[in-house]
């Protein structure tokens, strides 16, 4: 993950989440873009006016003076002369432009903040977060308000026991491997799935035998309440960071593991949250 984007709504829930992406940028060696996605609503007849054009370019030149002070006030540091790249973007609804933006330059990870700094803000953005899991082509990482730590010592993963977990835990090594952080893999199991504790032997040789990483460990827990079980877990292990494959659709994978649960501990959980889109897995593949 060498290119990180950060989108901010420059509210003050959306601070940690700053924080936290440049601290993973500078562990990780990449670069960090920062992101801000503004909507000059105007009527069809001014699109093509004097007047709008120079709105526009107001707008663009106040963002950019805002988004870098932003930055300087939060890290401590001035983005001319660190990892940071300062990016200005109209557009609407804002995911759409996010989601076009990290394409356009080939984004590892997306960076945003799970609230606004309103009602009507934190709607919006919930929905804008919400809309990234789902549609974004790479993985999405949600961070709380009240996140302070940004050091990652341990990292919770939540399987269903797929190939394309396999492929997701491959990719979150590479961040594990920079502070030697322990990966814990849990899977919550219930009556009507067929051999849990079988499965979970399968899965964690599978693993073993793709990566080679030796802080890797597993917890199996039996629970009809898939939800309850995994925030018990959690909260007990108390992650740095939380992750999660996003599965598309009502597919032969029980509905416990659809993702209404990624959701729930999107809006949830105290913890930031990393989730990956099981049909950006499907062509990925493990380095032999």
């Amino acid at each position: 993950m060498k290119t990180i984007l950060y989108a901010t709504d420059y509210s003050d829930n959306s601070i940690a989440a700053l924080q936290f992406a440049h601290s993973l940028s500078n562990k990780l060696k990449g670069n960090l873009i920062v992101l801000h996605v503004f909507d000059l609503s105007v009527t069809i007849a001014s699109t093509v006016s004097l007047s709008y054009s120079r709105k526009e370019v107001k707008a663009f030149k106040e963002h950019k003076s805002r988004l870098y002070s932003f930055c300087e006030e939060h890290l401590g540091v001035e983005p001319d002369n660190s990892n940071i790249t300062l990016k200005i973007i109209e557009g609407t609804p804002a995911s759409e432009a996010i989601i076009n933006y990290a394409n356009e330059f080939k984004v590892d990870l997306i960076v945003v903040g799970k609230k606004g700094e309103s009602a009507i803000k934190e709607a919006l953005l919930g929905s804008t977060t919400s809309a990234l899991i789902e549609k974004a082509n790479c993985p999405v990482l949600a961070i709380s308000e009240d996140t302070a730590n940004n050091k990652i010592k341990t990292i919770v993963y939540a399987t269903a026991f797929e190939e394309a977990d396999l492929l997701a835990i491959a990719e979150i090594v590479g961040i594990a491997e920079q502070s030697k952080a322990s990966i814990n893999v849990v899977h919550i199991s219930t009556k009507e799935e067929y051999s849990g504790e079988e499965q979970m032997e399968w899965f964690k040789e599978m693993l073993q035998q793709k990566i080679n990483y030796d802080k890797l460990n597993f917890e199996l827990r039996f629970s009809e309440d898939v939800f309850s079980a995994l925030n018990q877990y959690v909260d007990e292990i108390n992650p740095d960071l939380l992750v999660m494959l996003e599965r598309q659709g009502h597919s032969l994978i029980k509905s416990i593991w659809h993702r209404d649960i990624v959701k729930r501990m999107m809006t949830e959980s105290k913890f930031p949250l990393m989730t990956f889109h099981k049909k950006n897995l499907k062509n990925k593949s493990f380095v032999s």
